[in-house]
């Protein structure tokens, strides 16, 4: 079996997460500012604006801006908490474009963290709790594929990857069982 479609898969969403929009606000006042072939007039400091999210990461670095969303160690240790709180046999949701972000989020921190060490030990923290949250819903999405039927809710509980490991592992135990106890 070719993990080949699913890497694809990745890519393909992650381009178009970085085509999506996020809200900034405004550090510092500046004049106009061409960013590839986005033209931004004007702002003062305080100012909201909505970009996408590529060119959002060149103005948080360059410092003009910052970012309006959840700080992402936050957003990570709550999406732990409610992995636990769910149960051993029940699924949180995740925002679709969870595990994006959190390409996009360890991509960029490592490449900063020399820039600003302090951010390592926040940094180890919070890769620590995606390895354990990707544990915690790793070994649900297997319990739940290797039942004989899954709840009808699954694929809304499940990211766009998840739903294509759940998918691939519920159907090869599909054919398994078929296999074994019907002689096909």
């Amino acid at each position: 079996m070719s993990d080949q479609p699913i890497i694809q898969s990745i890519r393909d969403r992650e381009f178009a997460y970085l085509l999506s929009g996020t809200r900034l606000r405004v550090r510092q006042k500046f004049s106009r500012i061409d960013v590839g072939s986005i033209h931004l007039d004007p702002m003062n400091e305080g100012d909201s604006i909505d970009l996408p999210r590529w060119v959002a990461e060149v103005l948080v670095d360059m410092n003009i801006c910052e970012n309006q969303e959840e700080s992402f160690s936050s957003e990570v240790f709550k999406a732990v908490t409610r992995e636990k709180i769910a149960g051993s046999d029940q699924l949180s949701t995740l925002r679709a474009d969870f595990y994006l972000k959190i390409r996009r989020h360890l991509n960029y921190a490592s490449g900063s963290a020399s820039l600003r060490p302090i951010s390592i030990p926040e940094l180890e923290k919070t890769r620590t709790l995606i390895y354990d949250l990707i544990a915690l819903r790793l070994r649900k999405i297997l319990s739940i594929a290797a039942s004989l039927s899954p709840p009808i809710d699954i694929k809304e509980k499940l990211t766009p990857e998840e739903y294509q490991i759940f998918d691939s592992v519920y159907g090869l135990l599909q054919s398994w069982r078929s296999m074994i106890m019907e002689g096909k």
